[in-house]
């Protein structure tokens, strides 16, 4: 009887393949269904259906995919700014309010901060702030101007998510007639529609109003 020939080892068939963007995607999937706390290595692998341990070939850690994060959506928002110069005005509306309708869209993205400034798209900052200083806004107030359109965007994102009942099931009240005014009017305004015209009317505020020196 022969001797026995030892067992071909099996092969495995290849890793499914996926890339460094996919892996950014995932973790963006992650965070607008549960949250900037839910990010983890673990559930981002698990929406990708490999070992946690697969995704270090893609990033380093957790503070490079939260830096590869804010950079696609920062750039995602900086697509609206076009190449040419044009309304800077125009512009400016249109950056934030691509900001304001991701925040909408994904559970605590303002609370997703870039770790580290190494590796930002320094040139797209420096445009947002140029647009500010060719509407008249001095270098010494961009700041706190920046900062104000930043914190409304926040702000009416977050109230976005208020819940007003339709304007045709608001009772009048007789006794509390403004209430029952705004209570209506709260009701048929569109939350984007509202945002638009309220970051335009903050923005000529601050570059009109007093103190722009």
């Amino acid at each position: 009887m022969s001797a026995a020939q030892p067992a071909t080892p099996r092969r495995r068939g290849p890793a499914r393949g996926f890339t460094r963007d996919e892996v950014v995607r995932a973790a963006l999937d992650e965070l607008r269904q549960n949250g900037i706390n839910a990010v983890s290595f673990r559930s981002v692998s698990r929406r990708l259906g490999v070992n946690p341990m697969a995704l270090y070939t893609y990033v380093a850690d957790k503070e490079e995919l939260l830096a590869a994060m804010y950079d696609h959506v920062f750039r995602a928002i900086g697509d609206v700014i076009p190449d040419e110069a044009g309304d800077p005005k125009r512009v400016l509306v249109d950056f934030f309010t691509a900001g304001y309708r991701l925040m909408v869209e994904y559970v605590d993205l303002s609370r997703l901060v870039r770790p580290s400034a190494v590796g930002l798209d320094l040139d797209l900052v420096e445009r947002v702030y140029r647009l500010l200083a060719d509407l008249g806004v001095a270098e010494a107030r961009i700041a706190d101007v920046h900062l104000a359109l930043l914190e409304l965007t926040i702000g009416s994102a977050v109230a976005a998510d208020a819940r007003v009942p339709p304007a045709g099931q608001l009772p009048d009240d007789p006794a509390h007639p403004l209430l029952s005014a705004v209570l209506r009017r709260a009701g048929e305004l569109n939350a984007e529609d509202h945002f638009v015209r309220t970051f335009g009317l903050l923005l000529d505020a601050l570059v009109n109003g007093e103190g722009n020196g």
